[in-house]
């Protein structure tokens, strides 16, 4: 994977963990990451110092060095973790429009995961037997007609919700309180593995390193709302953190389903609340499916349509060997092939559209 120097100047700025204002106003004035670091080698502390608060500006001071910087790039590089910016295509296009995205936003996997039908399944952690089977059965149904669905990599529901998509056959989405490269929970590194396998997306907001703190869960879950046009709310208490991002999504805007479980159990009473305030009531997938629209097109005639594709041509046959054995570069591929820049660009976007190859951070292409 390559980087550019903006990608690891945008993650160093991102490891100050800096509010929304602070870092949008830095790169108003300073126009890029590159700047910002820039500045703050020309000129030391004072160059941010108007912008940026004492205890913040002390964090990227004391990471600021080339030897930090270096060992930064190296994590990511080991990890396969890209950083978006919201003027990235690959940067979720729904996110972009809550008050408050992410302006770093680090990834593993395949954004464009999420270019189509999302919808956001959460819960607790400590979920009943039912309400984890309800959640697998539900969430394999979505997946089945074509929705990837998102989730927050947690024990119980959360889990349920990854593994029942990935049964379905379309790839699922985690948004993780974490750095990319820690395995939280640790139960779950194997459904991480899995996910990214079957062409999934793991996000976070936090750099490499960052733990899985208390305080960034609620944080956390805005964007997982904000990835979706729905929030599914499975079980949970009335006071489960998971109501935080009920919360978000209903000041983003977006739909919230709850599922009525059983009557007779504590985990059924934030959804039964959710139901009182207005939420829609749903027993099965097709229920929301139906609700949402999404009832014309299932994955099987998505890839009934993949099959009817016209047959590769010379082009995309010389990229798909090239990619054989291991993901090159764009400049590979073009040194490789001998193909016109212009005549490759193009090529490689159908190859993406059938399926038939991922992109990947720097600009790295590999064979799916």
């Amino acid at each position: 994977m390559q980087y550019t120097r903006e990608d690891g100047c945008m993650a160093w700025l991102a490891s100050g963990r800096l509010s929304y204002d602070c870092f949008s106003h830095l790169l108003e004035e300073f126009d890029s990451a590159e700047n910002v670091y820039d500045a703050l080698q020309e000129n030391g502390a004072d160059a941010l110092r108007d912008f940026v608060p004492p205890a913040r500006l002390e964090r990227l001071m004391a990471t600021a060095g080339k030897r930090s910087m270096h060992q930064l790039l190296v994590t990511m590089q080991k990890h396969h973790i890209g950083v978006l910016q919201q003027d990235d295509t690959h940067y979720p296009a729904l996110l972009r429009h809550i008050n408050d995205p992410p302006i770093a936003l680090f990834y593993q996997g395949n954004p464009d995961c999420l270019d189509g039908r999302c919808i956001t399944m959460v819960g607790a952690r400590k979920a009943s037997p039912a309400g984890v089977q309800a959640t697998f059965k539900i969430a394999k149904e979505l997946s089945e007609a074509g929705v990837t669905v998102v989730s927050g990599m947690a024990v119980g529901i959360d889990t349920a919700a990854h593994q029942g998509c990935l049964e379905g056959g379309s790839p699922t989405a985690a948004v993780l309180a974490c750095g990319l490269d820690i395995d939280y929970p640790s139960e779950n590194a194997g459904l991480k593995r899995r996910l990214l396998e079957k062409g999934g997306v793991l996000f976070s907001e936090y750099p490499p390193g960052t733990p899985a703190l208390a305080r960034h869960f609620p944080v956390r879950n805005r964007i997982l709302s904000g990835v979706s046009k729905a929030v599914i709310m499975m079980e949970c208490s009335p006071h489960s953190g998971s109501m935080h991002t009920v919360q978000h999504a209903l000041d983003q805007g977006r739909d919230i389903y709850a599922y009525p479980g059983r009557i007779d159990t504590p985990w059924a009473k934030g959804a039964h609340q959710l139901l009182r305030e207005g939420a829609t009531y749903f027993t099965c997938a097709d229920d929301i499916l139906t609700d949402m629209n999404w009832t014309g097109e299932t994955r099987a005639k998505q890839e009934a349509a993949k099959k009817e594709l016209p047959p590769l041509t010379e082009t995309q046959r010389k990229i798909l060997q090239a990619l054989a054995i291991e993901e090159k570069s764009y400049d590979q591929l073009a040194a490789e092939t001998g193909i016109p820049p212009t005549e490759l660009s193009g090529a490689l976007t159908l190859l993406h559209l059938r399926g038939s190859i991922r992109p990947l951070p720097g600009k790295m292409y590999t064979k799916t």
